[in-house]
């Protein structure tokens, strides 16, 4: 008996031997591609609303005064990024709560008034920032909080409604 059953398992290696040469020989490719990118705040997400950023404040001024007014963003909420070494970012603007005819507007608090303000992406006031239009900037080489380049300037007309004004601009990041 020992003899067959012997026999039987090499009759069985024999054949699987057989069906293993018979299958034809494939490939595949294994790839991946490694992009550029960003993560805000260091959470892993590569979106996110991070909240109140900081402050672009013009100041007190006279309702009687024709000053221009120039404003420099005070950033107070960190936008911490991690992104890849040398990417370059684009900064877009909203027009705010209160755009009228393609222009910022800082509304009087309680109504009635508004007063018309410009950003822009350099301290000379010479790149204006238009309302949704791209605005390419670097991140500095080793940074990981961004700068956020806004200025404003506010010419007053003299004749302004007493009280105080705002707006709440929304800023978008891409990369």
């Amino acid at each position: 008996m020992r003899t067959a059953l012997i026999g039987a398992v090499s009759v069985w290696l024999s054949l699987g031997t057989a069906m293993a040469q018979s299958l034809p020989q494939s490939s595949f490719q294994v790839s991946a591609t490694i992009t550029e990118g960003c993560l805000v705040n260091g959470t892993g997400q590569s979106v996110g609303n991070v909240g109140e950023l900081g402050q672009l404040d013009f100041g007190t001024a006279s309702a009687l005064s024709e000053a221009v007014q120039v404003a420099t963003f005070v950033q107070t909420g960190g936008v911490v990024l991690d992104c890849t070494p040398g990417i370059a970012l684009t900064l877009r603007v909203d027009g705010g709560l209160h755009a009228s005819g393609g222009t910022r507007q800082l509304a009087r608090t309680g109504g009635g008034a508004s007063l018309t303000y410009t950003l822009f992406a350099d301290a000379g006031l010479q790149q204006p920032i238009g309302i949704d239009e791209p605005v390419s900037f670097d991140l500095a080489e080793g940074a990981t909080t961004v700068a956020l380049p806004i200025y404003g300037r506010l010419a007053l007309p003299g004749n302004a409604a007493a009280g105080s004004y705002t707006d709440r601009l929304t800023v978008t990041l891409e990369w």
